[in-house]
């Protein structure tokens, strides 16, 4: 039974036994409206305290939902974070596996290139000399094989063969110009130059200079800049 009811009760009891009088019946009234406003205003408080405030059992269970979407989202960046870093190593990967193909085939291509020049560098200065090859078989093919005894036929051989090889010395020596193969041939008088001319032998001769040259023995070369083969000579004492 509720404060109202009980009030109620009470008044109705005195009112019969006579112990109720009309002042006491304002009284009454009136902390019956007090204890109705107090048990309403009880109850509403109650109901808004209840509505307000979450109860303990409900706080743990947010916390745990709170903390699961934060692992959750964590994960989520570092799930992105290790997409991306395999992205960017796959394509390092294989950057480094373009490069070593790349340098393994310029390896193989100089390699190819150096070997060529080897076996080819010489291919035009030996093109060059066919022609040489060719004034020889032409100076042998007009040469006879037996010498005649005709003064007049053998003297005219003699010509042919000494035009020829006058033809074949000057085509060599162009050929050798060309590719850049000059002769050093000193000349009796100059002075000796241990860079281009070897000392065969020395003598003393008195009309002779020191140091001079006296004699030719062979021709030397020198290919561009480089002395391939000195001149050979003698040298007065």
């Amino acid at each position: 039974m509720s404060l109202l009811s009980n009030c109620l009760f009470v008044r109705q009891v005195l009112y019969r036994t006579g112990a109720f009088s009309p002042s006491t019946f304002v009284n009454a009234s009136r902390l019956s409206t007090v204890f109705r406003y107090a048990s309403t205003n009880s109850s509403a408080q109650e109901q808004k305290q209840n509505e307000t405030t979450p109860s303990s059992a409900d706080q743990p269970i947010e916390n745990q939902t709170q903390t699961e979407q934060k692992s959750n989202a964590d994960l989520k960046q570092l799930q992105e974070q290790n997409a991306k870093l395999t992205e960017d190593a796959n394509e390092f990967k294989d950057r480094y596996r373009r490069a070593l193909a790349e340098t393994e085939n310029t390896r193989v291509r100089f390699n190819k290139l150096v070997n060529d020049a080897k076996v080819f560098g010489i291919q035009g200065f030996c093109k060059d000399l066919l022609e040489v090859a060719d004034i020889l078989n032409l100076a042998l093919a007009n040469t006879p094989q037996q010498p005649s005894t005709d003064i007049t036929a053998l003297t005219k051989d003699f010509n042919n063969l000494r035009q020829g090889l006058v033809m074949t010395e000057e085509r060599m020596q162009k050929i050798f110009a060309k590719n850049g193969l000059v002769q050093i041939k000193p000349n009796e008088g100059d002075k000796f130059d241990p860079n281009f001319h070897d000392a065969l032998f020395q003598a003393k001769i008195p009309e002779k200079t020191s140091g001079t040259i006296m004699q030719v023995m062979k021709t030397g070369y020198r290919l561009q800049d480089r002395v391939i083969r000195a001149a050979q000579v003698g040298v007065a004492q």
